[in-house]
């Protein structure tokens, strides 16, 4: 299934609304979750509003979400955060404390050659990640960058992907990281498109999702 909108908000939205009627039901560790194989959400400008949906979940009172100024910085910090078991940013920008994959190999990559195919960064790592005790592991799996119609646009593959607590928090961090990308690069946005190998929302989460649905 393929959704297309025009920014993360009403991304977001359809992608609720599609998993809510559509997800399948299964228990996951005591909560009863509803998912959607294989769902591709493409923002076609994301410049437009990608605050939007945190700001939303900002608005309830039964949780603290995340400061943007904060998710922005773990999007970019290459070193660990004590807070966070680990980080989307160290292993984007200091992947095993070895290389940056942004400033190091994709930019340098992509001004040589902006019809490349292979502008792609990888978070997973099998030494730490593929123990199978292991639950932190990270979400986020790759990141591909294509250059098309002088545009960066970037697909981005997720494992597992709470599309109503954890969407709006991921998507703005990515497009936090194609804006770098694209500065550096000097070349305009393109589109933003999320791959989840799992779309799924959680039945506690239902009442809040269709207070989001009604929502202009």
């Amino acid at each position: 299934m393929e959704i297309t909108s025009k920014t993360a908000f009403e991304a977001w939205k359809k992608a609720l609304s599609f998993v809510l009627i559509n997800g399948e039901e299964f228990n996951d560790d005591g909560r009863i979750c509803k998912e959607v194989p294989n769902l591709s959400i493409c923002i076609l400008n994301p410049s437009k509003g990608i605050k939007e949906p945190i700001e939303e979940l900002r608005k309830f009172k039964k949780w603290v979400y995340p400061p943007i100024e904060e998710i922005r910085e773990i999007a970019l910090e290459k070193n660990s955060n004590p807070a966070y078991s680990y980080s989307y940013g160290t292993r984007i920008f200091n992947f095993q404390g070895k290389i940056d994959q942004i400033n190091d190999y994709i930019i340098p990559l992509l001004k040589n050659n902006s019809y490349s195919r292979r502008g792609v960064v990888s978070l997973w790592d099998p030494h730490s990640d593929s123990i199978t005790y292991k639950k932190d592991v990270p979400s986020l799996i790759s990141v591909d960058f294509l250059i098309r119609d002088g545009k960066l646009n970037t697909t981005y593959y997720i494992r597992s992907n709470d599309i109503f607590f954890g969407f709006p928090a991921n998507v703005y961090q990515l497009f936090i990281i194609q804006k770098y990308v694209a500065d550096q690069l000097n070349v305009p946005i393109g589109s933003l498109t999320v791959f989840s190998a799992s779309a799924h929302i959680f039945d506690d989460q239902v009442e809040s999702i269709q207070e989001v649905l009604k929502s202009d």
